[in-house]
């Protein structure tokens, strides 16, 4: 998190505290002092970073008001101009890191460029602009104040729950907080807290002391995605909390991915709101157009693996996500022989062995690869 768990969780219990005294008489006033708190500490944290969200949050509704005027007939397609935000960021990876904003500016802000978790809170912050976006036209009404608190809630900018607005509405919102509520937002603050800040760093030690000996890559690639688990779940497990402190419901992110046993089933339980998020936006549309669920899947993940980062390693990311995805679609009819003649229990385990062995080596290779 932008500002460290202990003093994040601290500014955020307080500002609960506020937010309940004043939401049962003005829940927009309210929702309105949290929206100015969040904007005060990202300029806090980087000034760069609060002026490029206002900007995109002003790109948004100038595209809300252009759309909603003109109503063009591919009014689907429009709001794809969202992502012309991620542009300055790529640019950094395409062109090199002398682009970087710190050539320009200098260090300008406490938190600095490279601790800010850039390019992905960049992206997630474009993907839930999007969202937002799609929202408001549907309903021809741009609710500015939930728009803002979703976009700017810093506990879930780095990294998700990807969700739009509407959870931010005080209609929408817990009336008040019951203590089965309360208890399950100290149960995830503590399992994210032990995620996020033992689990994780003990893997990647681990991995980091295997790694030179003899098949120490292997190793390093499965501590690694065991360790990139429990890192992004923690995370995400901290920011449902911290929404649910304001009694909003973020989406679940995680449900134990490790018990699937095919790719199908891996990313019904792996980051839940990106893969509904694709399922919506992209794989529907590429199908429509396309014709072809198998190849709607591919080129959906091929643009997923893209929006994490324009490289090579994330290309190939996506690449192997979407072929593994076409390919259970409509398996080869070698496997599907195998299937028949082996026991039920040995396929499942084979498959299980596949499927983890396949996403942990494309994550590794994503991270590891040089450009």
């Amino acid at each position: 998190m932008i500002f460290g768990l202990e003093l994040t969780l601290f500014l955020y219990l307080l500002l609960a505290s506020v937010y309940w005294v004043i939401k049962d008489r003005a829940p927009h006033l309210a929702l309105g002092l949290l929206v100015l708190a969040n904007l005060a500490l990202l300029y806090v944290a980087n000034p760069l970073l609060f002026v490029y969200l206002t900007g995109q949050v002003l790109w948004v509704w100038t595209l809300f008001q252009c759309l909603r005027c003109l109503k063009p007939r591919s009014i689907k397609a429009w709001p794809w101009l969202v992502f012309l935000g991620l542009i300055p960021f790529n640019l950094q990876v395409w062109m090199g890191p002398r682009l970087g904003a710190e050539t320009w500016i200098g260090a300008w802000g406490q938190a600095g460029w490279d601790n800010i978790f850039w390019t992905l809170g960049a992206t997630f912050f474009v993907v839930k602009s999007f969202v937002i976006l799609k929202e408001s036209l549907k309903e021809q009404h741009f609710d500015a104040l939930p728009a803002l608190a979703a976009l700017t809630f810093i506990p879930a900018f780095s990294a998700g729950p990807i969700h739009g607005g509407a959870l931010w509405r005080p209609a929408q919102q817990a009336g008040s907080l019951t203590r089965e509520d309360t208890a399950q937002i100290f149960l995830k603050i503590g399992w994210g807290a032990a995620a996020l800040l033992v689990l994780a760093p003990w893997l990647k030690a681990q991995a980091k002391a295997l790694a030179p000996m003899p098949w120490g890559a292997v190793a390093d690639m499965y501590l690694s995605f065991a360790a990139l688990y429990f890192d992004f779940s923690g995370y995400s497990l901290l920011a449902i909390a911290c929404a649910a402190m304001f009694g909003v419901r973020l989406p679940e992110n995680f449900n134990r991915p490790y018990l699937a046993t095919n790719i199908q089933a891996f990313w019904q339980r792996w980051h839940m709101s990106l893969n509904a998020f694709i399922g919506t936006y992209l794989f529907k549309p590429m199908v429509r157009a396309t014709g072809s669920p198998r190849l709607g899947i591919f080129l959906a993940f091929v643009a997923a693996g893209l929006w994490h980062k324009a490289s090579l390693g994330y290309l190939a990311w996506g690449i192997g996500h979407g072929v593994a995805l076409s390919l259970f679609m409509k398996p080869p009819r070698v496997w599907v022989m195998l299937c028949e003649r082996l026991p039920a229990v040995v396929v499942r385990l084979l498959s299980w062995a596949m499927t983890m062995t396949w996403v942990a080596a494309l994550s590794y290779g994503a991270t590891r690869f040089p450009f």
